[in-house]
């Protein structure tokens, strides 16, 4: 059975904020008051970060025309991170930035369900409609308005929400599970190594040019994305190097004749990537076998080790260690730069430290054992099962 579809501007009506005289600048923004939310206030599990709110005026919240949040409102981002989103699930004031817009739900529709067709590869596909390319690529309320939804009845849609909800709990717990774990490495390695910057067991320090054999980022072939392929050879972007992880989604290819003007940056299996500019900078993770052959663009520092001296599974946790990235983080934004960056210089330069090899070997032994655990649970609550079972509750499968 399919479920009749209906126009998103059927179900909700959707509320821009006050774009008049009226808005409020960074000069107007208090210590205490009403909340004035922006995109960067709403998380990755749909709720809205209440530690990095600005607040405006009792006053200047009255002298807004529109963009006052509800109880029930769901606040969705329209610039930047395009379909980010979160539930407004309390009583609280509020007013929202231009980068997001309300919407507020008819009887027609009920709140879970919207919630997860929100997150579906549904709504993720009319998005892409409005990707063009541009650095910024945007929405309107308008354009919202035509996105289609599948809409079964009010029980049903309830039951499916049920559903989902169950499903979506179990895999939030693996994913507690996994964080766990990561957590547990940490405390070993701390245990074990110390502060790696401040090094109170004091180990011998060396540059990190002293102990690899390879640093050099690459850069993007001629045409952009244009010149990408459905298939070919890995070109590893910073988006898919986060910490101590390596994400699938996205990752682009390119011809072995692009591959080839990319030589003098070819990716090796335990090489380490690090990310160089940008938002993402000093992220850090070891290359996955799997994608291999591969090459990096200029935004991606390739770290292969002297595996004599340092071991690549310890010099990432190294790297990734809440001193060590503050420590790169402080660099990468020092000198006035507009936008983060690692100079090739500065990662040469960075000072690690350098234990004895049969303690980084035990180091390593654990790491593997709890990346297999990971690797193994990371499958377990992998999107495209969760998208699978999304895609037969929404097309009347379930």
């Amino acid at each position: 059975m399919s479920w009749p579809v209906v126009s998103f501007g059927d179900v909700a009506q959707f509320i821009n904020g006050d774009r008049g005289k009226n808005y409020p600048s960074k000069g107007s923004f208090v210590d205490e008051g009403i909340p004035f939310i922006n995109a960067g206030n709403l998380s990755l599990v749909h709720t809205i970060y209440a530690d990095a709110l600005n607040y405006i005026t009792e006053d200047k919240f009255n002298s807004l025309n529109s963009g006052k949040i509800e109880k029930g409102d769901i606040l969705f981002c329209l610039r930047g991170s395009l379909g980010k989103f979160a539930l407004v699930d309390s009583d609280m004031k509020g007013a929202i930035a231009s980068s997001l817009v309300i919407i507020r739900v008819n009887e027609k529709i009920n709140i879970d369900y919207l919630k997860h067709y929100l997150g579906s590869f549904l709504c993720e596909r009319e998005i892409q409609l409005y990707e063009n390319g541009a650095a910024q690529p945007n929405l309107s309320a308008t354009d919202l308005k035509t996105f289609q939804i599948p809409l079964p009845p009010l029980e049903e849609q309830k039951r499916i929400a049920a559903i989902l909800d169950k499903a979506d709990a179990i895999r939030q717990k693996r994913k507690q599970a996994i964080n766990l774990a990561d957590e547990f490495l940490r405390s070993v390695f701390l245990d074990m190594f110390g502060d790696p910057v401040t090094n109170p067991k004091g180990w011998e320090v060396k540059k990190l040019k002293d102990l690899t054999s390879k640093l050099g980022s690459g850069s993007t072939p001629r045409g952009g994305k244009e010149a990408y392929l459905s298939e070919g050879i890995s070109l590893i972007r910073s988006l898919n190097v986060h910490d101590n992880s390596f994400v699938y989604k996205e990752l682009a290819f390119i011809s072995d004749e692009q591959a080839e003007k990319l030589r003098n940056v070819v990716v090796k299996e335990r090489d380490i990537l690090l990310n160089i500019t940008g938002a993402s900078v000093c992220r850090c993770a070891m290359v996955p076998s799997n994608v291999l052959p591969a090459r990096v663009n200029q935004h991606v520092c390739i770290v292969r080790t002297d595996r004599k001296q340092l071991l690549p599974e310890f010099a990432t946790r190294l790297l990734t260690s809440t001193s060590f990235k503050q420590m790169m983080m402080s660099i990468a934004t020092s000198g006035g730069a507009t936008r983060e960056a690692l100079t090739k210089q500065q990662v040469e330069n960075l000072s690690m430290i350098v234990p004895p090899m049969e303690l980084q070997k035990k180091f390593c032994a654990l790491d593997r054992k709890l990346v297999g655990f990971e690797t193994k649970s990371k499958q377990q609550v992998s999107m495209p099962i969760f998208d699978a079972l999304s895609q037969k509750a929404f097309s009347g499968q379930l």
